[in-house]
């Protein structure tokens, strides 16, 4: 009976050993699958990603739904702060600076106190009466309408009772020439526009007096063309 007793209490004490040791290795184990599931999780996660600033996105702002970069915001001012409207530019059209061409002077495009003048005037023969040319006139085509494409003159006279003229034509300060071969007496300069200058011509007939010829009058038309100027009319026959 005894013999039985202690056999029992054995077999109990063994199997409440073996219960306890079996709930310490199932705590234990299960702690150990946790944390190894856990290492194994972040190391699936990889390393963060880098965010790149869209362009229209402000610096630092939280990434938005769907990734779509969203338009900056205007600065707001602070409470109780005034704003300041920037100031608008307004488009100014400053006047076109006329050019002033060598020989111009006085506001004008040409200038008969130019050393152009002089220079060109030193380029023509001498009067066949001997002395010199006097100046004695001159287109007034102010600086302030524009000097580009415009024909200026000038006159020269030889010094006497029944002098001989040229006209001289001018323009972009350059000396253009003369308006005729050889100059003419009785020549009139009658007017001008732009690009042109009409001058007329009168010239005595056999027997006619000096002081009053009556050949002509005949106007001839000169006509700038770039550098080149074009004559058209009927200048007085050679003698």
């Amino acid at each position: 009976m005894n013999v039985r007793l202690s056999a029992v209490l054995s077999i109990a004490a063994t199997v409440v050993v073996a219960t306890t040791a079996c709930g310490t290795d199932s705590s234990t184990s299960a702690g150990s699958a946790t944390s190894a599931g856990s290492t194994t999780t972040a190391s699936s996660a990889g390393p963060a990603a880098t965010r790149t600033t869209a362009i229209g996105e402000q610096p630092g702002a939280p990434p938005q739904p769907g990734g779509a970069p969203q338009p900056a915001t205007a600065q707001q001012p602070a409470p109780g702060a005034t704003a300041v409207p920037e100031p608008s530019v307004a488009a100014t059209s400053s006047p076109a600076t006329q050019s002033a061409p060598e020989g111009s002077g006085h506001g004008l495009c040409f200038d008969v106190n130019s050393a152009l003048a002089a220079s060109s005037v030193a380029t023509l023969a001498a009067p066949p009466g001997g002395g010199s040319w006097t100046i004695q006139g001159a287109s007034e085509d102010p600086i302030a309408a524009g000097c580009s494409g415009v024909l200026s003159w000038m006159t020269v006279e030889w010094p006497g009772i029944h002098p001989g003229t040229h006209v001289l034509f001018f323009t972009g300060g350059k000396y253009l020439g003369t308006a005729s071969a050889r100059p003419y007496g009785y020549t009139t300069v009658l007017g001008k526009t732009r690009d042109t200058v009409s001058v007329q011509y009168r010239w005595p007939l056999k027997d006619d007096a000096l002081c009053c010829p009556q050949g002509g009058p005949s106007v001839v038309t000169f006509t700038l063309n770039g550098t080149t100027v074009q004559a058209n009319g009927q200048f007085p026959p050679e003698n």
